[in-house]
């Protein structure tokens, strides 16, 4: 992946530019997200293609205001994973790359908060 894992263009315009209201997204991000990432974790461990799928596609909504698009897509092919229930094996992979990548979200949004 590039660079920077943030994109906040999707955060900026639906916010209005208000800096207060995407620090707060930023934060809750930083929150939510490892909760998110464990509950997909569990439900691919489990085989429970349903949960996997709702878990994948309730954390593609939280990326939509704060993730590059190559990490909305690595979920995107996930969810389809799970909806068709094809390989639990690409899903686990998949996850790991997932879980790595956010990991970094996670600090470079902390990095961005604290400038």
């Amino acid at each position: 992946m590039g660079n920077s894992r943030v994109d906040l263009s999707y955060l900026e315009t639906f916010s209005g530019g208000d800096k207060i209201l995407i620090a707060e997204m930023m934060e809750r991000f930083i929150v939510d997200a490892p909760d998110q990432l464990k509950s997909i974790e569990e439900s691919i461990g489990l085989e429970d293609w349903k949960s996997a799928y709702k878990n994948l596609h309730n954390f593609k909504s939280t990326l939509n205001f704060i993730a590059i698009q190559e990490i909305k897509d690595q979920v995107l092919v996930m969810e389809k994973i799970a909806k068709e229930e094809t390989s639990v094996s690409t899903l686990k992979e998949k996850y790991k790359i997932l879980f790595d990548e956010c990991k970094l979200l996670v600090e470079e949004i902390k990095e961005t908060l604290s400038q």
